[in-house]
């Protein structure tokens, strides 16, 4: 949106997180947002940042699929709305509370525990658990994703692939059906998983793996969805 000045200092105006205010970070004058400027925000909010995401496939079949549509959905409000890792984090964890497939420290961590031998010898001092989700019924403790703030571990029986949150170069939405699920650059065997019925929170944890990648390296290339 282009930048508005402060009728008191001159300073650039920026949006409030609620995105409801125009404020001045120099003198602390706030102001209404007029009915341009919310068409302006009504198209950001239903959009993802280009300085973050290179988009290249229409994904508007894709989205009238349910799961798939609440995956995108999530992704563009987090990404717009709650803006930083942290409260995608905290966004996550509220949603961990409803489900008894999917764990975190302190959320359903007995899921964790059965494989903290596993976990913790690939995890390095400076890592922790955001997210960890079973592959199935059958797969329990064999088949497994975890997500921490530094990369995906897919568990796959003897085996851990890993995929740093800085080497995210593309994401492709997996073909037919209507599950969420989306393979890190292409990779078969890095498959982030649809974490639950609705995709809201795989769509959330992509978002949370973007910010951390971007993060931790700033001036990356973008990220391309296919």
């Amino acid at each position: 949106m282009e930048t508005r000045k402060c009728p008191n200092c001159g300073g650039g105006l920026e949006l409030t997180r609620s995105r409801n205010m125009l404020e001045c970070p120099f003198c602390g004058s706030k102001f209404e947002v007029d009915a341009e400027d919310r068409e302006k925000i009504a198209k950001e909010r239903s959009s993802l940042d280009e300085n973050i995401f290179r988009i290249e496939r229409d994904f508007t079949d894709a989205r009238r699929k349910k799961q798939i549509g609440k995956c995108i959905e999530t992704l563009i409000y987090c990404m717009n709305e709650l803006e930083t890792p942290e409260r995608i984090e905290d966004h996550i964890r509220k949603s961990l509370m409803t489900t008894d497939d999917l764990a975190a420290e302190g959320i359903n961590e007995s899921l964790i525990n059965a494989v903290r031998g596993r976990i913790n010898g690939e995890l390095t001092a400076d890592e922790r658990i955001i997210v960890y989700k079973d592959l199935g019924i059958f797969s329990k403790g064999k088949e497994f994703t975890v997500l921490t703030n530094k990369r995906f571990l897919f568990f796959k029986k003897k085996n851990c692939i890993t995929s740093y949150h800085t080497d995210i170069g593309t994401l492709k939405l997996a073909d037919g059906g209507d599950l969420a699920a989306w393979y890190i650059n292409g990779d078969y065997n890095k498959q982030i998983p649809s974490m639950e019925p609705s995709g809201q929170l795989t769509g959330a944890a992509i978002a949370l793996a973007c910010l951390f990648s971007f993060d931790q390296q700033p001036d990356r290339d973008r990220i391309r969805l296919i």
